[in-house]
């Protein structure tokens, strides 16, 4: 059943917005067509249920380019993956018809390959992945894949695991980004979500938790914070107690944050370009409920205007309550997006409201819950 809720999940996100120059995340696929990219060699390349599906069909790999290049960005994916040898090409090029550039690595047959760094043409494995792949994917259902590449920086994530972090300044530093086929037989993988963020004056990710402690943020309210195994936890310490807060001690105004979290059960949410009066938090806050249907997603407004852009998408059967997901928040300019697990539920301009604020994590009023946050990390364009 979850599988099926999971493959509908990638036709209910094909409301994908038209590409757009702004600032802000770009979709690189349509979900309709294959219009921006071309295809390398023989391979089979069509489009199906709002996805990219590449089929080997020789022996040679086949590739998807796109027509832009890129220099300094944050690229991210969906991939559902039957198994096979493929990758991710970034800052690449053709050179006499050969593939050269960097690699973040997809390969079934080799433990330490998916997540890995490899440059075709040159080094080949840069890095290996530090986590084996039967840790990271699971065939048959979608998988998120992150590729950070900020001046000499590289960084992959898989399923928000951190499999490569790399200092190389011998590495390239721009080119096309590519959807490899490389395997014979009737391997098969679909893409899906396909958005990149484009990182200007190459400003780098920060982290905002050092995983030991609540350096960087202080408590408001009634709820109880703690760190255990590199995870903020806030609980509420009875059903009659009122909101909590965990605030950041900073104030951002444009930046994307990316974080992971798990939530059996409550009501919280990300509050964001926030502020305080007297208790109490108010401004913008990207929702999450895990006892609601129709909530997570949302783009709530604390303490103001309260829902205030609804999400078109249903999150309470694509969430693993019980795992680790992502949530994503960006906001440049008037421009909010809110993405989880890789899937966009608010593409929203607001231009009533640009302000710095804080960041704060919520525990509900009135029950009785805990939250968990980590791997709490920011690009400030401020």
């Amino acid at each position: 059943m979850m599988e099926r809720l999971l493959f509908c999940a990638a036709v209910i996100s094909l409301a994908f917005p038209a590409l757009s120059e702004e600032p802000g995340w770009r979709y690189l696929f349509n979900g309709k067509d294959l219009q921006g990219w071309k295809q390398i060699g023989n391979q089979d390349w069509s489009v199906r249920d709002g996805s990219i599906i590449a089929k080997a069909k020789e022996d040679d790999s086949g590739w998807l380019i796109t027509e832009g290049e890129f220099t300094d960005f944050v690229l991210r994916l969906r991939f559902r993956w039957d198994g096979g040898d493929s990758g991710i090409q970034f800052r690449s090029r053709l050179e006499d018809g050969k593939m050269a550039g960097y690699q973040g690595n997809l390969d079934a047959n080799r433990m330490f390959a998916t997540g890995s760094l490899l440059e075709l043409e040159g080094r080949q494995v840069v890095r290996d992945s530090l986590y084996d792949v039967a840790r990271l994917v699971e065939r048959g259902k979608w998988t998120e894949y992150e590729i950070s590449a900020i001046g000499n920086h590289i960084e992959i994530r898989v399923n928000g695991w951190k499999t490569v972090e790399i200092d190389d300044p011998a590495g390239p530093k721009k080119g096309f980004i590519a959807l490899q086929m490389g395997d014979p037989g009737e391997a098969t993988i679909a893409w899906t979500d396909i958005r990149i963020l484009e990182i200007p004056d190459q400003r780098p990710w920060q982290s905002m938790f050092n995983g030991k402690d609540l350096t960087g943020w202080h408590a408001l309210g009634d709820a109880q914070w703690t760190v255990q195994d590199g995870a903020i936890i806030g609980r509420s310490p009875s059903d009659k107690a009122g909101y909590g807060w965990l605030v950041s001690d900073k104030e951002y105004q444009d930046f994307h944050l990316a974080l992971r979290f798990r939530m059996p059960k409550g009501n919280s949410g990300i509050q964001f370009r926030s502020w305080q009066v007297d208790n109490m938090i108010h401004g913008y806050q990207a929702d999450l409920a895990s006892d609601s249907d129709w909530i997570s997603g949302h783009l709530y407004d604390q303490n103001e205007r309260g829902v205030y852009v609804k999400t078109d998408k249903d999150f309470t059967n694509l969430i693993d309550w019980n795992g680790w997901n992502t949530y994503e928040i960006t906001a440049i300019g008037p421009r909010i997006q809110l993405f989880i697990n890789g899937i966009q539920s608010i593409d929203h301009k607001d231009t009533e409201r640009l302000r710095k604020g804080v960041f704060a994590f919520q525990v509900h009023a009135g029950i009785l819950m805990i939250t968990e946050w980590k791997d709490i990390r920011i690009i400030s364009f401020d």
